[in-house]
């Protein structure tokens, strides 16, 4: 073999030596680039799970402070409640039992109520008369300047068999409440008053005060027809005197001018 044959043969061999290097370098790179994309897409990962779990903390957070908001709105809400007038407008016995119905117009709030403005429909009606329901519709067509706490006003509307003894009187009512409080305008109170619920318990039950009351207009009667009865008697008693002096006192006859 002469030398540049061999020197061929050498550079082939080296050539060959080198390019197994190049491959086996190549390939450890291309391992190594694997192992960088796989710790690069775990790094990618694990980002991802901190930036949920920083959006969890953040939703957390949020809820927490709506949380805090919702709980300061309700304890100023009930704050200012504690601190309204509640004026509340029924229909009821004046005394457990009693026969008389009364319309109450009650503060039971704990501050002053100011321009409190009442509504009523249908109006209010009552067998007492026309005179009496214009008195009623007077009443609540006027607004009242001010209702202290637990104060409470009472205007007579009918008895208990005179209301539930008419049918034509309107058993249910809607009513409307408006007034300002210490914070201004309350919100208007919006409800229904049916005197169903308490027919039978006005009409089966009668309180002492009521009972009292109808003895003594009886005894009342009594009294007037016995004042009446005593005044005739006078009247006659003094009309049979006058008929009985008439006669005594006229002149009786001489007796000596008779003789004559």
């Amino acid at each position: 073999m002469d030398l540049v044959a061999t020197s061929a043969l050498v550079v082939s061999g080296l050539g060959l030596i080198a390019s197994g290097f190049a491959v086996n370098y190549s390939r450890k790179q291309a391992h190594s680039s694997g192992q960088q994309a796989q710790a690069a897409r775990e790094q990618v990962v694990a980002a991802q799970q901190q930036v949920r779990a920083a959006q969890e903390q953040v939703g957390a957070a949020n809820r927490q402070v709506d949380a805090a908001m919702r709980q300061v709105e309700i304890a100023e809400r009930a704050h200012r409640e504690a601190a309204e007038p509640y004026v509340v407008v029924d229909i009821r016995p004046r005394t457990p039992g009693s026969e008389l119905l009364t319309l109450t117009i009650e503060n039971i709030g704990s501050t002053l109520a100011r321009a409190v403005q009442i509504a009523i429909s249908p109006p209010l009606r009552s067998s007492l008369g026309s005179e009496h329901e214009r008195g009623l519709a007077a009443v609540l067509s006027q607004p009242i300047a001010h209702l202290p706490p637990r104060s409470v006003l009472k205007y007579t509307l009918d008895t208990g068999s005179g209301l539930f003894g008419d049918e034509s009187i309107p058993r249910v009512y809607s009513v409307s409440v408006e007034a300002e409080g210490p914070y201004g305008p309350v919100g208007t109170l919006n409800y229904v008053i049916d005197l169903n619920v308490i027919s039978h318990m006005v009409l089966d039950r009668e309180s002492i005060e009521w009972s009292t009351k109808r003895l003594a207009d009886e005894s009342r009667k009594q009294t007037e027809l016995q004042r009446k009865q005593l005044r005739e008697v006078v009247k006659m008693v003094a009309r049979t005197n006058s008929l009985a002096g008439g006669r005594s006192s006229a002149p009786e006859p001489d007796r000596d001018e008779e003789c004559d």
